[in-house]
């Protein structure tokens, strides 16, 4: 028996359908799959004209609201009460309209229960009606219920980073692909089973890692509106498992002495913008990020002991900084490869100049994503089998290798837990961070 929009994987069925052309730049792909859990022709069948109910339901709204996004019930909804001349909720809506929206539902009602008394009586509203035009009837007359996007909503508006765009921007895209996959359900209907049909069908795409994070985002949330409304129930995305966590992994192999070389050797050739954030990269361990986002005045190479310094601006934060504009992360001193670069930048800025790397920075945003493409592109053309970010892991092996104190190690590449203790005082002194940074660099050249 074949159910269309369906094939078998294993010991569960997967449903995939075509999202059409028109609609794919809101859906960010070209399929919409779901696990359907379950090989029963007889409950596949089931679960599958739901499914198609409900997405071309969401179809036609989408298409009536050409501003709206996928699940986005509320503006759905809304939309198909101004084509019957309504509005949420107001008191001057015109009583022949309520009136004709009414027969077209009990019309669907009686079509429904094909004559039978009972099933016209009792029938749920869902089963006869879209989600769209169930939500539109709450809304008609009040009865607006709290969504999960209602819920993203209340926690970006009271959270810390609430007007950091990046952390706002993460906390959005994670949360569509929850909503592409559960539909912007009522939140007090959203159980741990929907959870786990949300990371099911995750995983046939990201890698663990990835959905972990997500889930995260998912859990905090969670845990706001349940504290904010003061309520007694479990956080659905609390402590659920993910089989295989971290088997799928890509491990990051560090660069070797050799390729460390030639690297360097092939930025100093090349002697341009692009170059130096690989040498700022080779030489200091810092996060890709941190060294886009720097500006010149960051950048101390005429100093006593060469550095740079690392803090919040409004277009970059610092992990672990936690947003805090002004705030010094670390100084990080300027040896080898990394106070070549420093000293190119400043010798060829220009007068007016204010980012390091204008052409990835400005004061609103810091394009490292970006930035990443082009490097690793560069270095695989080299070719090195490696990333930008896997000099970070580099440096940090090298300080291993001569034996460097931890809490050294950690003061120059930013790793490590803080406590307390670790705010106090002015921290490791820039001549011990540089001792130790110059030695392990210097011990790479030599293994060469």
């Amino acid at each position: 028996m074949t159910i269309k929009y369906t094939y078998p994987r294993g010991r569960t069925t997967i449903y995939q359908r075509a999202v059409p052309t028109d609609l794919r730049n809101r859906y960010g792909s070209a399929t919409i799959k779901h696990v359907l859990k379950t090989v029963d022709p007889v409950q596949v069948a089931r679960l599958v004209s739901d499914l198609n109910r409900r997405i071309e339901a969401d179809w036609e709204a989408l298409r009536a609201a050409p501003d709206s996004s996928p699940r986005s019930l509320k503006t759905h909804a809304d939309e198909f009460l101004r084509r019957w001349g309504l509005a949420p909720n107001a008191p001057d809506n015109d009583p022949m309209a309520i009136e004709l929206l009414h027969d077209h539902i009990e019309r669907k009602r009686a079509h429904y229960a094909g004559g039978d008394e009972e099933v016209y009586r009792n029938a749920p509203d869902s089963e006869f009606l879209t989600p769209v035009e169930v939500e539109a009837g709450r809304r008609l007359h009040g009865k607006q219920s709290v969504t999960l996007s209602d819920a993203l909503e209340q926690y970006l508006s009271i959270h810390p980073q609430r007007d950091n765009a990046r952390f706002v921007g993460y906390q959005r895209d994670a949360f569509a692909g929850l909503l592409a996959i559960c539909g912007d359900r009522e939140i007090d209907s959203f159980q741990k089973a929907d959870a786990r049909r949300y990371m099911d069908t995750a995983l046939l795409k990201l890698k663990t890692t990835t959905v972990r994070r997500r889930m995260g985002v998912f859990s905090a949330v969670f845990a706001s509106y349940i504290s904010e409304n003061n309520l007694l129930r479990p956080n659905p995305f609390a402590a659920i498992p993910i089989p295989r966590e971290g088997h799928d992994a890509t491990r990051r192999e560090p660069f070797t002495a050799t390729e460390l070389a030639t690297l360097e050797a092939a930025c100093r050739k090349a002697d341009d913008p692009m170059r130096w954030i690989l040498a700022l990269l080779a030489g200091t361990g810092a996060r890709l990020a941190e060294v886009v986002g720097l500006l010149l005045e960051d950048i101390k190479e005429d100093a006593a002991v060469p550095h740079v310094l690392l803090q919040v601006h409004p277009w970059r934060d610092i992990k672990g900084a936690k947003g805090i504009r002004g705030v010094k992360d670390r100084t990080v001193p300027l040896v080898g490869p990394a106070l070549w670069a420093a000293q190119r930048l400043k010798a060829t800025a220009t007068e007016t100049q204010r980012f390091a790397f204008p052409q990835y920075t400005n004061e609103t945003t810091c394009k490292a994503t970006s930035a990443s493409g082009a490097l690793n592109g560069w270095i695989r053309r080299l070719p090195l089998e490696h990333t930008c970010h896997e000099l970070r892991h580099t440096v940090k092996d090298l300080l291993r290798d001569v034996q460097c104190p931890k809490d050294i190690a950690d003061a120059i590449t930013g790793h490590g837990k803080k406590d307390t203790g670790d705010g106090y005082g002015h921290g490791h002194n820039l001549r011990v961070k540089q001792e130790w940074l110059t030695k392990a660099l210097a011990e790479a050249a030599d293994r060469e």
